[in-house]
């Protein structure tokens, strides 16, 4: 009794397991056979009708290209030789021709009909080999290419008759010149007094190649030409489809006729014929049968994924799971004793009975951090703004500028002045400054700069005059800008400092040149505090000194960020909330946190 009661509790445990294990292995297990079962009874009853019917759709299609083709080149025949009649131009040439028996006369009106016959092969490309004929003898004239010997068109394939005109072929071509397939007709020639005077005509020795080998199937294509008689006039498949055989073509209501191993597909002309495409059964279903090995091929890459990716989603879950939970045992001091809501998953519940005990721990623990971290950026902001003793360097400026001014020396008592402003702001007590004392602090500098290099800067800078009085933190600009002089402009680019609101409670601070720009490895090591290639590649310290200060006063509220491309500019870009009051911001932040 135990014993079955114990193998109901595992087959229990297997179908409805209480571990996050067994519950990830299952749901993901049915998520990925689910979809595939219902996908293989759906495409099994619906894509083979689909797919039978795309390609029979594709095959009438090119059919009805060359019935249109085939029809397209009767009539271009038909109407050439009209030309060619009595009725037209060349025709009473021949009468004249014939019955003219003056050879002078003769002489000339058969160089008319020469020129007249060459005009028309000329203006009509897809017109061949074609000339006049007596019929009984065979005789030929005025032909405007070379004849084989042997001509006797009782001989071509009938096609089909129509309006007194005979169409003949596919058939070898009687070009002497060529070995290709033709169609060609034969019109009898209504002259007075000569009975037996008739016209042959032919297509273009590559018309009918085209016609077929232009087409693309997709598969093992025959085609046939039926005459109205239902007989192959033109294969290609003279095994099966024999020229002269007849043949039993499906109905018109039908797509098509299954005639031993090959499928049968025909399109039919009003002028009596059809033309027909023969496919081997094994070439027509294998676009279907691939489809199936294509399908089973990816179900099975597909649930071979769904495992791959089940097993490492439970990895990654179970694992980090078992590692919190050792952690929190090795970090526990206390263990209150409150009433939990267990999830029901053992590794859960678990994890909630210690981790609540550590909760109140832990978050103070993380306060104390946060206010170290704090101290410890102000303290480092603090020891870079002190390495220089303010009262000596500005004692001393003030003598050097006197006594540059008592000399002459106009120059030098302008760039003292300037560096002693600069100075006196960057070394300043407070924080925060307004935007005009920043912007003032700016022009400065680069007045330093125009007289230390002697080349005038292009500083544009564009504020609103309603935001001068806006705070910001002190010495925020000129780092930003001296990085674009000495590392992205170029002698004839220039430096934009964007100063805007952004949602009415944010400042946003943009400093962008059309330099040389900088690869992300560049912006990266920019931004990076602790990154210790940064001065061997020459990018400074006040980029650094800019992050660490906006770290320290706004935490996560303020941001900074690089837009550079190589050899189209950079813009580093600073969003900060908008103060107007004067006050501390980080130190409003760390009394409301204490």
């Amino acid at each position: 009794m135990n014993t079955l009661k114990h193998m109901r509790h595992i087959v229990g445990k297997v179908i409805f397991p209480t571990s996050i294990k067994g519950k990830l292995t299952n749901v993901l297990l049915l998520s990925s056979l689910v979809p595939l079962l219902l996908i293989g009874m759906i495409s099994y009853m619906s894509m083979h009708s689909i797919l039978e019917k795309k390609i029979t759709s594709g095959i009438h299609s090119n059919l009805e290209q060359v019935r249109i083709s085939l029809e397209s080149v009767l009539s271009n025949l038909n109407y050439a030789s009209q030309q060619l009649a009595f009725d037209g131009r060349v025709g009473k040439d021949i009468y004249k021709y014939l019955s003219n028996e003056h050879p002078y006369d003769r002489k000339v009106l058969a160089g008319e009909i020469e020129t007249e016959m060459n005009l028309l092969t000329s203006t009509n490309p897809n017109i061949g080999l074609m000339f006049y004929y007596f019929t009984g003898s065979n005789q030929i004239l005025f032909p405007n290419l070379q004849v084989k010997e042997g001509f006797n068109p009782d001989a071509l394939p009938k096609f089909t008759k129509l309006h007194g005109l005979t169409y003949y072929g596919p058939h070898q071509t009687y070009n002497a010149q060529f070995n290709r397939t033709v169609m060609s007709l034969t019109r009898k020639i209504d002259v007075p007094d000569l009975d037996q005077l008739y016209i042959y005509m032919e297509t273009d020795n590559r018309l009918v190649d085209m016609i077929f080998n232009k087409l693309q199937y997709g598969m093992s294509v025959s085609h046939l030409i039926i005459d109205t008689d239902n007989r192959v006039a033109y294969s290609e498949d003279q095994d099966s489809f024999p020229i002269g055989s007849e043949v039993v073509l499906p109905d018109e209501r039908e797509n098509r006729l299954q005639v031993g191993s090959n499928y049968i597909f025909d399109e039919y002309s009003n002028q009596g014929w059809r033309v027909a495409a023969v496919i081997p059964l094994e070439s027509y279903k294998r676009e279907i049968v691939n489809w199936f090995l294509l399908f089973i091929l990816v179900a099975c890459l597909s649930l071979g994924i769904s495992l791959a990716f089940a097993w490492l989603i439970r990895r990654t879950v179970t694992r980090p799971l078992t590692g919190l939970n050792r952690e929190i045992r090795s970090m526990e001091h206390n263990q209150f004793v409150t009433e939990l809501q267990l999830t029901g998953t053992d590794e859960f519940d678990y994890s909630l009975r210690r981790f609540h005990g550590m909760k109140t721990t832990i978050m103070e623990l993380i306060e104390n951090i946060k206010l170290s971290e704090r101290n410890k950026s102000r303290l480092e902001v603090e020891k870079m703004m002190s390495q220089i003793n303010p009262h000596f360097v500005h004692n001393t400026l003030d003598t050097i500028r006197w006594q540059a001014r008592m000399n002459g020396q106009e120059d030098i008592d302008r760039m003292i002045s300037s560096l002693n402003r600069v100075l006196h702001y960057n070394l300043g007590k407070g924080e925060t400054v307004s935007i005009r004392e920043e912007l003032d602090a700016l022009r400065d500098y680069i007045v330093l700069q125009e007289i230390r290099y002697q080349f005038h800067f292009d500083i544009r800078i564009s504020v609103e005059s309603d935001q001068l009085e806006s705070r910001i933190p002190r010495f925020m600009l000129q780092p930003l800008v001296e990085n674009a002089l000495y590392h992205g402009i170029r002698d004839d680019g220039f430096i934009r400092v964007d100063i805007s609101l952004v949602e009415e409670e944010q400042i946003r601070i943009a400093v962008s040149d059309d330099g040389i720009g900088m690869t992300p490895e560049e912006q990266e090591q920019l931004l990076d505090e602790n990154c210790q290639d940064r001065k061997r590649r020459g990018l400074g310290i006040g980029i650094p000194y800019v992050v660490r200060t906006l770290k320290y006063q706004y935490g996560d509220d303020a941001s900074i960020h690089i837009k550079s491309k190589r050899d189209e500019g950079t813009s580093i870009i600073i969003t900060l909330p908008l103060n107007v009051t004067g006050e501390e911001h980080g130190h409003a932040r760390i009394n409301r946190g204490g």
